[in-house]
């Protein structure tokens, strides 16, 4: 599996990381909130710049 070509579901992946992280702040009590808040953006914008930078461009149709 190349993950080269699986940009929309890393997309999809990082995603719901970020939301267990909030999830976990939010719901969970497992750290303070603005833990939470800050851990699932912090996962989302570094995550997805990440994915962005190293993996291909979906096919243009």
């Amino acid at each position: 599996m190349r993950l080269k070509s699986k940009r929309k579901e890393l997309q999809g992946l990082n995603g719901a990381v970020g939301l267990a992280v909030g999830l976990g702040g939010f719901v969970g009590q497992l750290y303070p909130p603005s833990v939470a808040a800050f851990g699932a953006l912090a996962i989302w914008i570094i995550g997805a710049t990440l994915i962005n930078l190293l993996t291909d461009p979906p096919d243009r149709k």
